[in-house]
């Protein structure tokens, strides 16, 4: 029996595979109709659609949008070409196409709907969108929905497709004059309007004269033209308006249907036309109320076409719209090629039957997926499955509807994939067609589903496959199942649902119910490895192979030939073993209680990770050793790890790989890059992550295999990678730090400090020094005498570096837990930067703590004491300090000995210079006894810098004379600066500065004197007793001074009464003249206050000063007085001054005005002054002459 009598129906027969959106041939419709599938899932649609869309005549509504989605091969085409034929109601052969239906489905509700609305009169406008576009199939430059929508309707109105025709055609046919122009064009050029307007722009002077031929005079026909097409414009809302004046026109009941395919695709991730689509369905739902319908196909569900555009724009208009959404899914498909294709005999039927009873777990084992890389569905759910999809398994439609989509989205197909000529049904019939002569036991491969696809494929496809064929044809290295793996190869290449291993591709290859699924797979195996010798496909990182273009060969060769940097290579394997084999930066050991975190240098063959200072070294070869080789390798502190090199090198060349893709990308790719380049490289790129995987994966594999090597010899471990290296690191320790077990208590990390000042001052439990911890304390004893023996000494940092190094290994605070109970015991001192550094410093445990301080820190071994130095040092410190106790090292006696000082000397100077600070600085007397302290401060400064605890203590006893001398200074200087003497020292100095002018004016002999002696006893080096004379000098100086100032101050107070008279005068003489009268007041008022500070004066040296003032003051006012005059004089012109005779009496009443006699000079001054007021006064008038 053969495959072709299996079927019902003929599989040669014509079957429209095809839906074409405009397709009106009436044979070509009843075929439709007559083999439409009305599947369970279209049957729910359609009742779905009749619902929604009869409710809107009782009640109108504006959500008249239906979407229709389904992927390619779900039947959205031919189910929208079905509704858009049962709206029509056109009758074909004799039926309308509701009673095509009759005999599809027993829901008799569904068929009283079509029924009814077949009753109604309906324009179903059914179109594919982008033909019937005018525009570029560019995003930027696709027509706008509305006018391709306002197209359509045109041509059912039989208007022009050219829009602005069309628009100039209504404006005629609204004046009635339509169809008298088309005649008056054809009476005049003899064609029909209708074929005549295709060239309307080359026939404008004929249109212009067949206007004017229905009434337009030439000038109103001439800008109807122009104007009809320059200014032409459309909005949604005309376009609306327009069909619901039409719908209007036609009755309540009418109904026009707008079913757009493909409008989906159309507008793909371009807003505008998104929105577009929105404006025309919100605005044939606001004004028509339910008369016009927009019905849509698309391959995506409206949610998720408006999720794949602009965020910022708001779409949820257009959801509301379209609340009929209809999702075709791949069961539809499925169950329409059962039905039309493949529907069996009975004896078909029978047959297949009887094979799966015998053969049905066999052919599931052989048509199953590997499931770890596959979503694919394996074999068939049931018998009744089997018999209703053979030849045929059922994961074939999913794939290849995969496939279609594949090579419309990578743009592998030609011009007509995208307008559906690609055919799910189509394929399964051509398929089927290619069999049909087989046994009954021969199944569809998927190689057999390529004849389909091929004519739709690009070039650079179709002729790798073709070059492929061309080489088996010639035996040249394949075969012609090798070119069928190749065709199967491409079809699933990028094809997420599954990968092609050699196991899969099997599986979609399995060409007979019988075949044995190990030979089928050696098979595959063979064909693929010729395939990639041949270099037609290529083996990934991760074991899949995928097809290569002739395009993808020649990249592929050119990575191959790239150069890549070796070194950079062996640096990536080594940071894949330390950060990924064996993780672990640091090794954390453990003995009993004990852990520690152990460094260790990386090494990776030549290439070395971070520093290489540490006392451990791991080194890992893999370029092959011998074992003699990699003992002598092993020597102390190295552990040394042999890997498995052909797995290395496996590894290696997926590294290169991938720095040869990286390499090569970046150095092809530029503005010239083609998109089939593009992404090829980022397919290249995508690859990286496999081969790094895989790397991964064969360095995994390499260390299992491992060898290890310590201390000269191979030793054996048990367990995984990670497992073995830390036995042989714990080895490795053990036999490198020999003494690290020496630490049996360590001190805690985090409470290191709190345990050090136990252990260094006695504050309770010091368990680093039971017997636990005895071996590392007397390890650190035999080097501490050792230094001592050889007077030496090392910094902290020095011997933590010495006890973190081999053979030790121990953590830096028990080191110093060690040294600090040492110095609890006396056998080490530690100094810092110089000076005695002990728990009572500064921060003596902060600086033990930080690292960068313990270069500064020196630790010391204390040395015992020359007897006779001990003896001395008993004697002097008991003398001068009272101090009985005795000690037993320098280091104790220099401690005592520097405090004392300090406390004896030290601290009395600086409180006295403390005190000498206080005077000014500028004083001409400074405190006595300057010498004294330098001289103390200089003697005891040297004694504390010595820094050697021996060398001080043998230092002091040689400054034991001069100490005594220290003692006598520092009384001698606390009697003058801590008690009164400094006090009247103060006030003598004091009173000499306060009054150093008085001792200039005042000429006194005895004042002299006591100046001067004050001075002699101010300016002693020494403070002496004369110290004590000063108060009474002070006073007497003072005394001589007030009587000095108290004669002179009567002196000059005379003088300064004669000013004030004179300006009393002055007053008087100018009293006519008001101006000058107010000048010589003010200056009356400030001699006042001068004349109020003259009596008021203690020294007569300011009373003098305020006198030889108020002199000036009177001599700059008469001056001024008489300028004043001699300017009014000026500006006044007065009548000339008459002549006075002057007599003797006259002169004789006016000199003794004021004096009766004349005794003393002051008598005559007082008289001369009065006769030349007098005569001044006059003088204001008049001249005088001789009488």
């Amino acid at each position: 029996m053969q495959i072709k009598e299996l079927f019902k129906k003929d599989i040669f027969r014509p079957i429209n595979n095809v839906v074409q959106a405009e397709q009106v041939d009436e044979e070509v419709v009843k075929t439709e109709l007559d083999e439409y599938v009305l599947t369970e899932e279209s049957e729910h649609y359609l009742e779905r659609f009749y619902r929604n869309y009869l409710a809107v005549y009782d009640q109108p509504s504006t959500k008249v949008g239906v979407w229709i989605s389904g992927f390619f091969g779900s039947g959205k085409s031919h189910f929208l070409k079905i509704l858009s034929y049962l709206l029509h109601n056109q009758s074909i052969a004799g039926k309308t196409p509701a009673e095509y239906f009759e005999d599809k489905t027993n829901n008799q509700e569904l068929l009283n709907m079509m029924k009814k609305v077949s009753e109604k009169k309906t324009d179903a406008l059914l179109f594919n969108i982008d033909s019937r576009s005018t525009s570029s199939s560019k995003d930027a430059e696709k027509e706008r929905i509305i006018e391709v929508f306002l197209r359509v309707f045109n041509n059912h109105l039989g208007y022009s497709d050219t829009l602005w025709v069309a628009e100039m055609e209504r404006q005629l046919d609204e004046d009635g004059k339509y169809e008298e122009f088309k005649q008056a064009i054809l009476d005049q050029n003899g064609k029909p309007w209708e074929e005549f307007r295709l060239k309307i722009l080359l026939r404008k002077k004929k249109v212009i004269q067949a206007l004017e031929t229905v009434g337009y005079d030439r000038d109103t026909a001439e800008t109807f033209f122009d104007v009809s097409r320059e200014w032409f414009s459309i909005d949604a809302q005309r376009v609306a308006e327009l069909v619901a004046d039409y719908c209007k026109k036609q009755g309540p009941d009418y109904r026009i249907v707008f079913l757009a395919d493909e409008i989906g695709q159309y507008i793909g991730n371009n807003t505008s036309l998104m929105l577009n689509l929105q404006t025309i369905t919100e605005k044939l739902g606001d004004l028509c109320q339910g008369q016009a319908w927009v019905i849509v196909t698309s391959q995506e569900k409206l949610e998720a076409t408006v999720s794949d555009l602009d965020s910022t724009k708001d779409f949820s208009k257009i959801q509301g719209r379209f609340e009929t959404k209809i999702n075709l899914s791949s069961a539809n498909t499925d169950e329409v090629i059962k039905k039309r294709l493949l529907e069996k005999t009975e004896v078909g039927e029978d047959t297949l039957k009887t094979i799966h009873d015998q053969e049905g777990k066999l052919i599931q084992n052989r048509l199953a997926f590997d499931p770890k890389n596959t979503q694919l569905r394996s074999g068939y759910r049931s018998i009744d499955e089997f018999v209703s999809f053979y030849p045929f398994v059922p994961y074939q439609i999913e794939l290849l509807q995969m496939i279609f989509t594949k090579i419309r989205n990578l743009g592998e197909g030609g011009q007509h994939t995208s307008r559906g000529e690609r055919s799910l049904l189509k394929a399964f019939q051509e398929a089927a067609q290619l069999n049909a002569s087989e046994n009954v036991d021969n199944m569809v491969t998927m190689a057999e589903f390529y004849p389909s696809i091929r004519d739709y494929l690009e070039s650079s496809i179709t002729s790798t496959i073709a070059r492929a064929a061309d080489r088996a044809r010639n035996d040249e290295g394949l075969t012609e199942y090798d070119v069928q793996v190749l065709q199967v190869l491409y079809l699933i290449k990028g094809i997420d649902a599954i990968k092609s291993t050699p196991s899969n591709i099997a599986t979609l290859m399995v060409e007979t119910v019988y075949d044995e699924r190990q030979p089928l797979e050696y098979k595959i195996k063979e064909s693929l490895n010729r395939l990639q010798t041949a270099m037609f496909i290529e083996q990934h990182a991760d074991g899949t192979y995928s097809f290569l273009s002739d395009e993808e060969q020649e990249i592929n060769r050119e990575i191959r030939a790239e150069d890549y940097n070796s070194a950079a290579v062996k640096e990536r394997l080594a940071n894949l073993f330390f950060n990924v084999m064996y993780r672990h930066p640091k090794y954390e050991y453990k003995h009993n209680e004990l852990t520690k975190h152990f460094d260790y240098n990386k090494r990776f063959d030549n290439y070395v990770k971070g520093q290489m200072n540490h006392e451990l070294t791991m080194q890992v070869y893999t370029e092959g050793m011998t074992d003699s080789e990699a003992a002598l390798q092993a020597n102390s502190g190295y552990l040394i790890i042999l890997l498995d090199k052909e797995y290395v090198a496996e590894a290696e060349k997926a590294l290169a790989y991938i720095q040869q893709v990286d390499s090569y990308v970046r150095r092809k790719q530029s503005s010239t890059t083609t998109q089939q380049q593009k992404r090829i490289f980022e397919a290249k790129l995508a690859e990286v992550d496999e081969y790094s995987q895989k790397a991964e994966e064969l360095l995994a594999k390499a260390c299992e295999n491992a060898e290890f090597y310590i201390h000269s010899q191979r030793r054996d471990f048990n367990g995984d990678f990670e497992h073995k290296v830390n036995q042989a690191m714990d080895m490795l320790i053990r036999n490198t730090f020999t003494k690290f077990h020496y630490i049996e208590e360590p001190i805690s990390f985090r409470n290191s400090k709190q345990e050090w000042q136990q252990v260094a001052e006695n504050l309770g439990q010091q368990n680093l020094f039971s017997d636990v911890n005895k071996n590392a304390v007397d390890e650190v004893k035999v080097f501490i005498e050792e230094l001592e023996r050889y007077h030496d000494q090392r910094t902290l940092k020095e011997i933590v570096q010495k006890y973190e190094a081999v053979p030790y290994g121990w953590e830096e605070q028990d080191t110093i837990g060690i040294l600090l109970g040492l110095m609890n015991a006396g056998k080490v001192r530690f100094t810092y930067a110089g000076e005695p550094f002990n728990p009572n410093s500064e921060r003596f445990y902060d600086r033990l703590e930080r690292i960068s301080e313990r270069d500064r820190i020196v630790v010391m071994p204390i040395v015992e004491m020359d007897g006779q130095v001990k003896q001395e040092l008993i004697v002097l410190v008991r003398d001068f300090f009272s101090l009985t106790q005795i000690f037993d090292t320098y280091d104790a006696y220099e401690e005592i000995i520097r405090e004392k000082v300090h406390e004896e000397f030290v601290e009395p100077i600086e409180k006295i210079r403390e005190r000498r600070r206080q005077q000014d600085p500028t004083s001409d007397y400074p405190y006595p006894g300057e010498s004294h302290i330098r001289r103390v401060v200089t003697d005891t400064q040297k004694l504390l810098s010595i820094r050697d605890p021996e060398q001080f203590c043998r230092t002091f006893i040689q400054y034991e004379d001069d100490m005594e001398e220290w003692f006598d200074i520092i009384e001698m200087l606390q009697g003058f600066y801590e008690g009164n003497p400094i006090v009247k020292f103060d006030e003598a100095v004091q009173v000499l500065k306060n009054h150093q002018q008085d001792l200039e004016i005042i000429h006194n002999e005895e004042l002299e004197d006591i100046a001067q002696r004050m001075k002699q006893i101010l300016l002693q080096e020494e403070p002496s007793k004369d110290i004590s004379q000063l108060p009474k000098l002070t006073d007497d100086l003072k005394n001589i001074i007030q009587e000095e100032t108290d004669k002179q101050k009567q002196a000059v107070l005379v003088q300064s009464d004669k000013s004030m008279g004179q300006l009393k005068d002055l007053y008087e003489q100018y009293s006519q003249y008001e101006t000058i009268t107010a000048y010589i007041q003010s200056r009356i008022d400030r001699a006042t206050q001068l004349y109020e500070k003259i009596k008021n004066s203690e020294r007569i040296s300011s009373a003098r000063i305020n006198q030889q003032q108020l002199g000036e003051l009177v001599d700059s006012t008469k001056s001024k007085a008489r300028q004043m005059l001699k300017e009014i004089r000026e500006e006044t012109d007065t009548v000339e001054r008459e002549p006075k005779p002057i007599t003797g009496k006259d002169l004789y009443d006016k000199f003794f005005s004021r004096v009766d006699t004349i005794e003393t000079e002051e008598d005559l001054e007082r008289a001369i002054d009065s006769l030349k007021r007098e005569l001044l006064k006059e003088l204001q008038t008049h001249y005088f002459v001789k009488a």
